[in-house]
């Protein structure tokens, strides 16, 4: 009852666990001095959490705070299986990768805290004395198991803020990647509507370009994206690996303490002979081989302790005289006692291998409850990284719904590319052919130039020639002109000349008319005188006859002359008409002349001006043929160029396709082995279990073996009962010891169903 007291009473935390240290067992004070220890780390953290959050920017988020603080504890809490100070490195890797580096200096600080608090636990422990009962020490294995059950409540609440960060950061991701599908729905939407508005294939052809480049774009995102989950998978293999180094620690740790703190148990509990004194020597001495700096000191204060056997034989011998005073003789006490001390030499060597048997089991049994100890960290590591890689594969797989998504959106992209590269080829082929029609089309083009160009200077030439006749011509007219003039002045003299002529014929006439009337007269008065001769003398009839004849000469010589200058008028007269007719024929000539010539100028400057006007439609024709060339030109390089950005881009986006393929390759194998680990973890820890269930079984039958040993032990005991009181009193305390270790077991028995238990939970969880 007392015992079950003590085991019931609250553990003891801070300075009261200190001065408890000295009262406490030597299997007990690691114990408590990894409470201690943990209690005086969750100060330094909580101290290093405060200078953390000092030491950082204003500007600075809480969850980067809360990540530094479950970092350094998760640090703190992985030292506390290893009593060796760590670097700043293994503090760092925990079961989630932190934001930033912790400062140099706080982790100096803390480093240096920590040594100086194991140095002075240890001087505590070093002078500390062991004068405790067994009861003590149940009741500080209580209180360390309630430490570590609260321990394990502070992992988990931290798990637990670990996890909810986790969530807010899942959530946050959640609502990053929506916006990037916003964006590419955005981006889809532009480009279906500048699809859907240019109906001309040019403007089309123009367009296209600005498609690869948010391709480009694009896929620079899901190349950061890509080396950020590379990143986080890297981060994620190493804390693993630093989960796993820890887990080999944390082995290695737990079988130091457990070795150490089941060597130092025994010493209260076993009897006083000389060979569990070299038992607990060697114990003593191993553990300070294994690395536990108190045993070397506690050794030798087991070593001083006397031996409970020669102080029972003493008080045997000294109470034996006066028993055999009061009841038999000295030599039937001595027969006696000799055989009461040969059954007690045989009793004790059978409790003594009982008691060795019960040490076996209870080490045996220390060593399950660390295993059990260890099993649940393991238990809850594997836990909180399962649970974290379950939140990553699940980010994974949200990220790889995501890049599959935008792969068959970029696959559906690259159909509408393969579209448009049948569509450019099916422009580039008319294209080809609109080039061969042109050049065939410029040949004929040429040719007709060529042709036109020989017509327009045989035109010239003629135009030269007929320029050069026009001249000739017109110097010709202007000498017609010229003799024209002058035949006009000699006309107007000749029309002068013959109107003088007929002024003066009329005159004459006129004259000879009145020269005959004159004639006439004188005839009749020739005929009157000749009548009047007859009538008188002849002699002034002759006079004036000879005058009248002389009369009449003159006048037919000036009348001859006068017919004479008749005769050469007509003749002038009809030169003049001749030269008339004459000059009005050259006239005529020369104006049909000069009208066929300005008709055939004027046809040869039309025909120069459709010259000139055709040279110009074909320099025109020409000017666009070429630019229609520099064009087509400029577009079939366009498309050239646009080919080969495409096929650029289609290598890039099949390199970042195989890849990706590659990484999911990756992604899937590192899946299946972390499956595959896992299904080992539960299969280790399946055959852990088997392997306690057999423990458990033959713990139980040893005892039952023992009970039914020690119930042996009880009846023989009884019958010797009437023997001394001090024979009594030794079986008493044997029988006492015994029954303590059997509750001892007990309890050991009912830490490692519960153990058993937490591990079929964790095989249930995994």
């Amino acid at each position: 009852v007392c015992t079950l007291q003590q085991v019931c009473q609250p553990p003891l935390k801070g300075k009261d666990a200190k001065m408890c240290v000295h009262d406490a067992p030597q299997s007990m004070r690691s114990v408590l001095a990894c409470h201690t220890h943990t209690f005086e780390l969750s100060c330094l953290i909580k101290r290093a959490s405060s200078d953390d959050a000092l030491a950082k920017p204003v500007q600075g988020s809480w969850a980067s705070v809360s990540r530094i603080k479950k970092t350094v504890t998760t640090g703190a809490i992985s030292e506390l299986s290893d009593d060796r100070p760590r670097s700043l490195q293994s503090t760092k890797k925990s079961g989630i990768p932190a934001p930033r580096e912790i400062p140099q200096s706080i982790s100096r600080e803390r480093v240096s805290l920590r040594d100086q608090q194991k140095s002075s636990t240890a001087k505590k422990m070093v002078t500390s004395a062991s004068t405790s009962s067994l009861s003590t020490l149940s009741k500080h294995s209580r209180g360390s198991v309630k430490t570590k059950a609260e321990s394990v409540a502070f992992d988990k609440t931290l798990l637990e803020s670990q996890v909810r960060e986790l969530l807010a950061e899942a959530k946050t991701k959640e609502f990053e990647i929506s916006k990037l599908r916003m964006e590419l729905q955005r981006h889809k939407g532009k480009d279906s509507s500048s699809e859907a508005g240019t109906p001309e294939g040019n403007s089309e052809i123009e367009r296209t370009p600005a498609l690869p480049g948010d391709i480009q774009v694009l896929v620079g995102e899901l190349r950061e994206k890509n080396g950020r989950f590379q990143r986080e998978l890297a981060t994620l293999r190493e804390e693993n690996q630093a989960l796993k180094q820890k887990l080999i620690t944390l082995e290695s740790s737990t079988t130091l303490l457990t070795s150490s703190s089941k060597h130092s148990v025994f010493p209260d509990n076993t009897t006083s002979d000389a060979v569990n004194g070299s038992h607990l020597k060697t114990s003593a001495s191993s553990g300070d081989t294994k690395g536990s700096p108190l045993h070397s000191s506690e050794s030798s204060e087991f070593e001083k302790i006397p031996s409970r056997a020669d102080s029972v034989s003493s008080s045997i011998k000294s109470v034996v005289p006066s028993g055999a005073v009061k009841e038999l003789s000295v030599e039937s006490l001595t027969d006696r006692i000799q055989k009461m001390e040969e059954s007690h030499h045989s009793t004790a060597e059978e409790l003594q291998a009982t008691l060795q048997e019960l040490a076996d089991q209870q080490q045996v049994v220390q060593e399950l409850t660390a295993e059990n100890e260890r099993l649940v960290e393991e238990k809850g590591l594997l836990q909180t990284s399962l649970q974290q890689q379950r939140e990553r594969v699940e980010l994974l797989v949200q990220q790889n719904e995501s890049l599959l998504q935008r792969l068959r959106e970029q696959a559906q992209c690259n159909e509408a590319e393969a579209s448009r590269a049948s569509r450019i080829a099916e422009l580039e082929q008319r294209l080809a052919e609109q080039v061969e029609s042109s050049r065939f089309e410029r040949e004929k083009l040429v040719d007709i130039q060529q042709q036109l160009t020989g017509n327009l200077r045989a035109l010239e030439m003629e135009n030269q020639e007929a320029q050069i006749a026009v001249k000739s011509l017109k110097e010709e007219v202007d000498l017609l002109q010229g003799h024209l003039e002058g035949e006009k002045v000699a006309k107007d003299e000749a029309v002068r000349k013959t109107e003088e002529q007929r002024l003066a014929t009329e005159a004459l006439s006129a004259e000879s008319a009145s020269l005959k009337a004159q004639l006439e007269v004188e005839r009749q008065k020739i005929a009157e005188l000749k009548a009047v001769q007859s009538a008188s003398d002849n002699t002034e009839l002759q006079s004036l006859l000879k005058a009248a004849h002389e009369d009449r000469d003159k006048l037919e010589l000036s009348c001859m002359e006068l017919r004479q200058e008749l005769h050469a008028n007509s003749d002038v007269e009809a030169d003049r008409q001749q030269l008339l007719e004459r000059v009005e024929k050259q006239e005529e000539d020369h104006k049909a002349n000069m009208l066929a010539l300005e008709e055939k100028n004027r046809d040869a400057e039309n025909q120069i001006k459709d010259l000139k006007e055709t040279i110009f439609e074909l320099e025109d024709q020409v000017e666009q043929q070429r630019a229609v060339r520099l064009h087509t030109n400029q577009t079939i390089l366009d498309l050239e160029n646009q080919i080969k950005r495409l096929e650029e881009n289609k290598a890039e986006l099949e390199k970042q396709i195989k890849a990706m393929n590659k990484q999911m390759k990756d992604e899937t194998e590192e899946w299946r082995r972390f499956q595959a680990d896992l299904q080992t973890a539960v299969v280790v820890a399946n055959d852990i279990k088997v392997e306690a269930q057999e423990e458990l079984r033959t713990l139980r039958r040893c005892l039952q073996e023992e009970q039914e040993h020690s119930a042996r032990l009880a009846s023989e005991l009884e019958q010797i009962q009437g023997a001394r009181y001090t024979i009594n009193y030794e079986l008493n305390t044997g029988l006492s010891s015994a029954i303590h270790l059997g509750f001892q077991l007990l309890t050991s028995h009912i830490s490692i169903q519960i153990s058993i238990s937490d591990s079929r939970c964790l095989g249930s969880l995994v």
